[in-house]
């Protein structure tokens, strides 16, 4: 997989599944601009993708608002005037069950695991365009997307959500070669799994075990597994795969 030449943005690129896949990019040779909420970790992601010899910038954003999206873009746009790589991996956990959850919470559920994900997309477009030679944009779905979840059904009705969009946009898109699919994990080992059982980071190892119970292969990913199924979808050796929600779960589906 090389990216020589390519731009790509990664939003919740500072930590966990995003930072992995930035840092996997620009070691295959990707300019990547990394998008997150907390300033720290995307400043230190790009520190880290630097160290190694690689091309990469900083750029705080919550993309759960529409004007951090369009400064996010303009920032990128100003400095790259294109891009080839869009990689939507913002998300979160969200509270179990259905009773008792507030309107409250369901909107900041819906800003965060679609609001962001498909304006970031829109707002992009056009320097995708740009290229005049198409582009790769890839979601971060879940498994709880092709399934139906016992625990957050809230999270898994954004995740389906996530998987329609992208079929649709595969075919909206496809006639302007910009492929559009979707990576779709079962647990992996990242600072947020723990929070999908609503509990603090320092459980991250018992939820891992819990979660490991439940998966074919018996063990949760690690996010570097998640990025090389990302790098595939974006790179040229995927040129006719387009539409697909592709799990990255250990043969959780399956069952």
């Amino acid at each position: 997989m090389d990216f020589s030449d390519r731009f790509a943005i990664v939003s919740a690129g500072g930590s966990g599944i995003g930072r992995m896949t930035a840092m996997g990019l620009a070691k295959r040779g990707a300019t990547v601009a990394v998008l997150d909420i907390d300033e720290a970790t995307a400043a230190s992601a790009v520190e880290e993708i630097q160290r190694a010899g690689g091309k990469a910038t900083a750029h705080r954003a919550d993309l759960s608002k529409l004007d951090g999206i369009d400064h996010a873009v303009s920032e990128v746009e100003a400095l790259t005037g294109s891009v080839d790589i869009v990689f939507n991996n913002v998300g979160m956990p969200n509270p179990h069950g259905i009773d008792g959850i507030t309107e409250e919470q369901w909107t900041r559920v819906i800003d965060v695991n679609l609001k962001s994900n498909f304006f970031l997309t829109q707002r992009a477009l056009p320097l995708m365009r740009a290229t005049g030679r198409g582009g790769s944009i890839i979601y971060t779905a879940s498994a709880a997307g092709l399934t139906g979840s016992y625990t957050t059904p809230l999270y898994s009705m954004t995740k389906s959500a996530l998987v329609g969009l992208t079929r649709s946009l595969a075919i909206v898109l496809a006639s302007e070669n910009i492929r559009v699919n979707a990576v779709c994990p079962g647990p992996v080992r990242t600072p947020m799994l723990a929070g999908f059982m609503q509990k603090g980071a320092d459980s991250t190892d018992e939820v891992a075990e819990l979660y490991s119970s439940r998966v074919p292969l018996g063990r949760v990913a690690e996010p570097e597994e998640i990025a090389d199924a990302v790098m595939y979808l974006a790179s040229d050796l995927a040129t006719y795969v387009t539409g697909v929600p592709f799990p990255v779960d250990g043969g959780y589906t399956t069952q």
